[in-house]
């Protein structure tokens, strides 16, 4: 219901005249007149107490719907609305789709080299400790060099090491907002 049909049925709900109106308001007949067949709209302050006149809150006096109970039964379905969500299914298939041939692609990708980089680290560490098993086991003779080396990878992976838990931290919190993403998008 338009602004004007609300507030002429609340006048004529209260047995009011458009003259009576006209004379609580200090406003002319004509003025209430135009307000209740949309030609005009009367203020803020003008609906205020045209509200108080009519025994009516603001809320009731320009909502769309006529009656009260459709009106508290609309504010409860908007609030149950907002707390219930939809799951939108074609985003749901969508996503599906995509994730599964970006992880059998990037994913694997990216998960497979981050592992051998780090099988690599771990080598790097424990080189002094596969040297000397190596050397003691007569697998291999001592040599002078290979030692100075097995002392450069330690270095090596003990440095790496560090930057290696930033990166897996990186692609760690990526990941999990790149899944919270992909929950947003298929609950509305």
């Amino acid at each position: 219901m338009a602004l004007g049909e609300s507030l002429s049925k609340a006048r004529k709900d209260k047995n009011l005249t458009q003259d009576m109106v006209a004379e609580q308001l200090y406003v002319t007949r004509q003025t209430v007149s135009r307000w209740e067949q949309n030609k005009t709209m009367p203020n803020i302050y003008v609906l205020k107490e045209l509200s108080l006149l009519y025994g009516l809150s603001l809320e009731q006096l320009v909502s769309e719907k006529t009656d009260s109970s459709d009106e508290i039964n609309s504010i409860e379905s908007r609030e149950e609305k907002m707390t219930r969500k939809k799951i939108n299914w074609f985003a749901l298939i969508g996503v599906l789709i995509f994730n599964i041939l970006l992880i059998l692609t990037v994913f694997t990708i990216v998960g497979g080299v981050l592992f051998c980089i780090w099988l690599l680290d771990i080598v790097f560490i424990a080189s002094p400790l596969i040297l000397a098993y190596a050397n003691i086991s007569g697998a291999q003779a001592y040599a002078n060099d290979q030692t100075i080396y097995a002392i450069i990878f330690f270095v090596i992976g003990i440095v790496a090491f560090p930057i290696m838990i930033k990166i897996t931290k990186l692609l760690v919190n990526f990941f999990v907002k790149y899944v919270k993403y992909n929950v947003k998008a298929v609950y509305n």
